[in-house]
């Protein structure tokens, strides 16, 4: 909804030219000068500027984080399938009702025999690779599995910390609590550079009679 940028582009430039400039500036990114600073004049001068590359990605960049952030889970889920089923039944044969519980207990075995003859037709494996990894006891495969979704776990927020910090720009990993603290001492994105609201893009307009673009 609404333009992603908004140029302020000289008067002499009409309103193709302004919606072209727009466009140009952000595919091909701004950049951030501190109100010290001078607008580069040339080509060397604008590869030492602070180049904002982030908003234009930050919608595929979050929904991406947020499907990693789920793989765990799914992991989980795949790999301890039965557990639910089993947790439920116990559960619900411990209620007073005689009808309920039959119900739930006869689910419980019916499941833990769905699980015993899984368990007899790997053990007829031929392959060794395969005969080693069946022959581990279930709850010993729940509580590796277990682990190894924690790993998965921790092992996500640590790379998506990592992540946010090359996606950003930031030179430090502590990003989030330098922003925190930012914002509780009341600095403003116009002396600290993080996610400014104003930006500068550079354009080259050719005019009649100039062999070198105008800057």
């Amino acid at each position: 909804l609404g333009k992603p940028i908004q140029c302020w582009v000289p008067q002499e430039f009409k309103h193709p030219w302004e919606e072209y400039a727009e466009n140009l500036c952000w595919i091909q990114n701004t950049y951030f000068l501190l109100p010290n600073e001078d607008v580069p004049e040339d080509d060397i001068e604008e590869q030492q500027v602070k180049y904002v590359g982030y908003y234009q990605w930050i919608v595929i960049v979050l929904a991406g984080q947020a499907m990693i952030s789920w793989v765990p889970y799914l992991v989980w889920r795949v790999g301890s399938k039965r557990l639910p089923i089993l947790l439920k039944s116990a559960r619900e044969a411990a209620i007073p009702d005689r009808e309920l519980r039959q119900k739930a207990v006869s689910c419980l075995v019916a499941t833990l025999e769905e699980i015993s003859e899984s368990t007899a037709r790997q053990k007829r494996v031929k392959s060794s690779l395969k005969r080693i990894f069946c022959s581990i006891r279930p709850n010993v495969k729940i509580t590796l599995l277990f682990f190894f979704v924690r790993i998965l776990f921790i092992g996500n927020s640590v790379g998506q910390i990592y992540l946010m910090k090359h996606f950003i720009g930031s030179n430090s990993s502590y990003f989030g609590i330098d922003m925190l603290n930012n914002l509780i001492a009341g600095r403003d994105w116009e002396s600290t550079g993080q996610f400014p609201r104003v930006t500068y893009c550079t354009v080259n307009v050719r005019k009649m009679g100039q062999i070198k673009p105008a800057r």
